[in-house]
């Protein structure tokens, strides 16, 4: 397969550090260029020998076919629209926008242009949902009634990026901060690729700004699905104790729940009797996914029609929150 030659919207940590590392160890991508408003960003993509600028528009005249945008969330929908009129392949780290409205948008420019785009979703291979997946696929807790993914916290994720960037934007609105833009894409996602062949009909959320910056650092969403499955997202960065299951499932034949602070087994509680489950679905690379849908027209693990969904039942979650009220949908 030839490699895909790639550059980079804003080389921060997930893009410097993460990023790079896996696709170059693929063998399946050329990363050649990046685009970075920050001297020191760019400095340090010189480092890792590729070329560096703070013009975008010169970075996307280029023979590059593929655009990993790893930017702050608020300039995602900007980049993307430019990127999709540059007739480029885009993969962007999620979430996918910072609204519904913006992501539907880039997702219907990418389609309207002929190019790919898809949000990673990296926690859809966590070990945790690993393990519940192929617990309620095996059918060991017959068909869901209802399952929480949920965790707790005291601060939110100031300080995971490079210490170079304004760490603050985590906890900007304006930036696209928050942790329900931080969590929630990956908890709801997780379940949205649980209940998969579901339609979401309602959105019920509690969302406010506590504590840190001015941003969102609790979230508490309750999806409705077609089916009569209630499934709960939840993450609060502003509690001193812990949850002690991230997953709990209330199954017609069993019950699920996955105890925080390992990562070998779920347990399935029956009427008489108590089992630890291992087994878990097979981990797959998103980037190699990628690469063989550009190169060899394979599926995608999350298409966009998925990414976009987790970003409908976000801006649902929002206005349900602004408004304390249901809203009804069909994601």
């Amino acid at each position: 397969m030839k490699a895909i030659k790639t550059g980079i919207i804003g080389f921060g940590r997930m893009a410097s550090n993460h990023h790079l590392t896996a696709m170059r160890e693929t063998g399946l991508f050329d990363i050649t260029a990046v685009c970075d408003i920050t001297e020191s960003r760019r400095q340090a993509a010189e480092e890792e020998g590729l070329s560096a600028t703070d013009d975008i528009n010169a970075f996307l005249d280029s023979d590059l076919e593929l655009i990993l945008i790893t930017t702050h969330s608020s300039l995602h929908y900007e980049s993307a629209l430019k990127v999709a009129a540059a007739k480029k392949h885009m993969l962007i780290e999620k979430p996918l926008a910072v609204r519904g409205p913006e992501a539907e948008e880039m997702v219907q420019a990418a389609a309207d242009n002929g190019v790919m785009i898809t949000a990673y979703h990296n926690r859809h291979y966590d070990g945790d949902y690993r393990l519940v997946k192929a617990a309620v696929r095996d059918g060991l807790i017959g068909d869901i009634i209802t399952v929480e993914n949920r965790t707790m916290g005291a601060r939110p994720a100031v300080g995971f990026g490079v210490p170079d960037y304004n760490q603050e934007w985590r906890v900007t609105a304006q930036a696209g901060g928050g942790t329900m833009l931080d969590f929630g894409p990956h908890w709801v996602e997780q379940l949205l690729d649980l209940l998969e062949g579901h339609t979401v009909v309602s959105v019920f959320a509690d969302v406010r700004n506590i504590k840190w910056g001015d941003a969102e650092d609790l979230f508490d969403i309750t999806m409705v699905f077609d089916n009569g499955t209630r499934a709960r997202a939840s993450k609060a960065d502003i509690s001193y104790c812990n949850l002690p299951y991230k997953w709990v499932a209330l199954g017609t034949e069993a019950s699920l729940t996955y105890e925080n602070g390992q990562d070998e087994y779920c347990t399935i509680h029956g009427p008489d009797y108590e089992m630890k489950r291992t087994k878990s679905v097979e981990q797959l690379s998103l980037h190699i996914n990628i690469a063989e849908h550009i190169r060899e027209g394979k599926e995608l693990i999350i298409p966009a029609s998925h990414a976009l969904r987790v970003m409908q039942v976000l801006e649902a979650a929002r206005q349900s929150g602004a408004s304390g009220k249901s809203v009804d949908v069909a994601i």
